[in-house]
């Protein structure tokens, strides 16, 4: 009685029927299914490879951009805190001005008002 021949799968990939007995010819057959099997495989592995390659490539774009976004953002409130900052100077100066006037007004000499409310001279270095 010969030995059943049965054929055994995995996901999709090619598979090898167990003959029932070894000959030469069907030796040199198994070889070259073999083979043929080892190249698939091969082929199927450099695709892979491949295919992590772009998606590994795809992160790393993605995280430059990641990057610039956060960089830009940065930049921008930088400027934000920046003309803040030159707004309360501007409106310092305006409250100084608007006292010396108030205090003109009321009588004081101007050269007291110069002395006791100085207004602040700022930089544009920002």
């Amino acid at each position: 009685m010969p030995t059943p021949t049965f054929k055994q799968s995995v996901g999709d990939l090619p598979t090898l029927k167990k003959k029932p007995q070894a000959s030469p010819s069907s030796l040199s057959s198994d070889v070259t299914e073999l083979s043929h099997l080892k190249r698939e495989q091969m082929v199927r592995n450099d695709n892979y490879q491949k295919m992590q390659f772009g998606l590994k490539q795809r992160k790393v774009e993605l995280l430059e951009q990641e990057l610039t976004i956060k960089m830009e953002k940065l930049k921008a409130e930088a400027a934000r805190e920046r003309l803040h900052i030159a707004k309360e100077q501007v409106q310092l100066k305006a409250d100084i001005l608007r006292q010396r006037v108030q205090l003109l007004r009321e009588g004081v000499p101007q050269d007291e008002t110069n002395s006791a409310l100085q207004v602040p001279e700022h930089s544009d270095d920002s």
